[in-house]
């Protein structure tokens, strides 16, 4: 991926210590996301990454109030996003939309293509009248790599790539600033993934986008990512560029997953060292006091144990919640 200059962007988004809890039983609190913080220039992609269960899709979600924060704060192009009005909201998701993991549960099965393009268009009123709301949605499956004749078949009649075209169509025509892209090629066969996340760079470059793509496959994240941060149970452990995550990783979290990563060359694969994790993650329900993952590092010590790590800057523009890195 060509390195954009990003260094003159304005922030879009500024995200301050966010928290979103779920009261789950008895006086129980799962803690899906744990008090994140970091920001996203105009223009720029940043990828969110870490195991499943860790808290990804929930930050997805509450950066764009598909759920209520339970603390900090979302300011979106200067806009406290948790705070907006009726009419402030509305104007909001018109701004900043999602892209869905599954292509297959996020489209309405009754409702043809064409009318699911639409109906962002149909809520915020975007067009005069019919003949300029079709033009809009045939323009757009245009842009996606559809055709209009498209607009009038059911989801059921699209193959999984077909239907993620849609998805983004979907995205796309209400013209937004900011795409939350929740792991969008997981449920894609391989040879289509690249397909979709070329098209989402394409689109980037010609619409001025910017992403928060969240994503679980790391080689696909370093394609597309200008920064990468790494979540372990609601917590942000690294954040940096693409380039230096992968180069100079510091977390040891980080490195376990980077390692996982199969390397196309048999002779390197076969001698490098492979970081392990032993264990499995902690509940979200009852986290350790200390570092969250403490039980899983070989580096712990009695600090890790009772004091939880903060985000610093340890590096020009390299953050990370390790009491061990300095």
């Amino acid at each position: 991926m060509a390195t954009k200059d990003l260094s003159k962007a304005k922030n879009l988004l500024e995200i301050r210590d966010l928290k979103k809890y779920f009261q789950v039983g008895k006086g129980q609190t799962l803690k899906a996301v744990d008090g994140i913080t970091f920001s996203i220039k105009k223009g720029e992609t940043v990828g969110l990454v870490g195991e499943s269960g860790c808290g990804k899709t929930t930050a997805g979600r509450t950066l764009i109030r598909l759920y209520e924060a339970t603390g900090g704060e979302v300011i979106f192009d200067g806009m406290n996003v948790h705070k907006l009005d009726k009419k402030g909201l509305k104007d909001f998701t018109r701004r900043a939309q999602m892209i869905y993991q599954d292509p297959y549960a996020s489209l309405n099965p009754r409702m043809t293509v064409g009318d699911i393009i639409a109906e962002g268009l149909d809520i915020h009123g975007l067009y005069k009248d019919n003949k300029e709301r079709m033009k809009k949605v045939y323009d757009i499956l245009q842009i996606v790599g559809l055709n209009k004749e498209h607009a009038n078949r059911f989801p059921h009649e699209f193959s999984g790539g077909q239907r993620q075209r849609v998805g983004v169509a979907r995205a796309l025509v209400l013209e937004p600033d900011f795409i939350v892209c929740d792991e969008p090629i997981s449920a894609l066969d391989v040879s289509i993934q690249a397909q979709v996340v070329n098209l989402l760079e394409d689109l980037q470059k010609e619409m001025g986008l910017t992403y928060l793509f969240i994503a679980h496959d790391l080689s696909m994240v370093k394609h597309i990512s200008d920064r990468i941060a790494v979540m372990y149970l609601g917590s942000m452990m690294e954040l940096t560029s693409s380039n230096a995550l992968y180069e100079e990783p510091l977390h040891p979290y980080t490195k376990a997953l980077l390692s996982a990563i199969p390397i196309p060359d048999p002779e390197i694969e076969r001698t490098r060292e492979r970081e392990i994790l032993k264990g499995d993650v902690p509940s979200p329900i009852n986290t350790p006091p200390g570092c969250k993952f403490q039980n899983r590092c070989k580096y712990a010590t009695d600090i890790c144990r009772k004091e939880a790590p903060v985000l610093k800057e340890v590096k020009p523009e390299h953050y990370v919640a390790c009491h061990l890195v300095k």
